[in-house]
């Protein structure tokens, strides 16, 4: 019975020493593997943050110029807003004042 057995151990044993390998094999694989997605993930990780950083200073540089447009455009408008005002002030004065002299003028 022994005599039997003992093949059919070494037998079992061999297969348990090649099934080890090779997955001892298929983990060195996938350890391979998931190194190289790592990496792969980390490098994409990185162009990402240095794209977000691009995208960033691209903003800023847009809101910038938006900026010193709006401020531009509302300077000309202002500019302008302000001259207009005045010669209406101007004008509006000159008009009472004349309607006041007429007024003296009629009572004396």
């Amino acid at each position: 019975m022994l005599e039997n057995t003992l093949p059919q151990l070494e037998q079992l044993i061999e297969q348990t020493i090649e099934k080890n390998n090779q997955l001892k094999e298929l983990v060195g694989e996938l350890q391979k593997q998931n190194t190289k997605l790592s990496e792969e993930n980390e490098m994409l990780q990185l162009e990402a943050l240095e794209n977000e950083e691009k995208q960033k200073q691209t903003e800023t540089g847009l809101s910038r110029l938006l900026t010193r447009l709006q401020e531009a455009q509302h300077d000309t408008h202002n500019e302008h807003h302000e001259h207009e005002h005045h010669e209406h002030e101007h004008h509006e004065h000159e008009h009472h004042e004349h309607e006041h002299h007429e007024h003296e003028h009629h009572h004396g």
